[in-house]
């Protein structure tokens, strides 16, 4: 699981940052290199492809804590992401887990505290340049008085969670010694928002990037199971499989309704 990062960490983060960059930019190319053949534009489409490959469910789960995950069954990484998150943080997590799957190759492995410790540090800093651009630049053409509402804009112009836009800002601001920014970052970081839909909604963005969607698809599993009950219609567990996956996915359907 991820830490938490606060305001108190948030310098340490940085040069942990700083340290594993230039792995990181890498990693990124090789994402553009060889995983996006469709030459898919839009960052936030592209890891939730990527993670369709590998069987991606997507279920709403009530635990806004829990992103998502990666299970493994017979060998093979399955993605899990929560789609009871607002959509920027469902994008994130997705590219977190596109990191786990692609480039991991110590988490599922050797549970070494440490070195799992910076695995999710690479993952989380690979989500944040996966979706985030020049926003050091966006942030500073923005007119806007409000400090929030100048995140608020930077979250709908790279579709990215509140506290990755700031941590990414955070950077720029060490990088360039900019101590009022800094200064209005660690005031803002901790800042819980109720009304963020709201405030969206005033500001002109669309504001179903910080709700959940609430979506249920596991599509490729279910293909899986059909496609073993027609190459082996011999082995009865498979039926038993579809039966219990179906009856599964419909339950969750039902609890989302409600």
């Amino acid at each position: 699981m991820s830490e938490r990062i606060t305001s108190e960490c948030l310098d340490r983060v940085i040069k942990e940052n700083k340290n594993i960059s230039q792995k990181i930019e890498d990693y990124c190319n090789n994402i553009h290199t060889y995983h996006n053949p469709l030459k898919i534009s839009s960052p936030a489409t592209l890891g939730f492809r990527i993670l369709e490959k590998h069987n991606l469910i997507l279920f709403p789960r009530d635990n806004t804590y829990w992103s998502g995950a990666i299970y493994i069954r017979n060998g093979k990484k399955i993605p899990v992401i929560n789609t009871a998150i607002p959509r920027v943080n469902q994008y994130f997590a997705a590219w977190h887990e596109v990191y786990h799957i692609l480039f991991d190759e110590i988490s599922f492995d050797h549970p070494i505290k440490n070195e799992n410790y910076m695995e999710e540090r690479k993952a989380e800093y690979f989500a944040a340049k996966m979706l985030i651009g020049d926003v050091n630049s966006y942030y500073n053409s923005l007119d806007d008085n409000d400090f929030e509402d100048k995140i608020f804009r930077c979250m709908a112009m790279f579709q990215a969670p509140y506290k990755a836009i700031l941590i990414a800002l955070y950077e720029e601001a060490v990088n360039n010694n900019n101590e009022p920014l800094k200064s209005a970052i660690k005031q803002n970081f901790d800042t819980h928002i109720e009304n963020i839909s709201e405030r969206f909604e005033k500001l002109g963005l669309d504001n179903t990037l910080v709700l959940p969607s609430n979506i249920i698809n596991a599509d490729k599993i279910l293909s899986e199971i059909k496609k073993n009950i027609v190459e082996d219609p011999e082995a009865s567990y498979h039926s038993d499989n579809l039966e219990y996956f179906v009856n599964t996915i419909n339950e969750l359907r039902e609890i989302n309704k409600s």
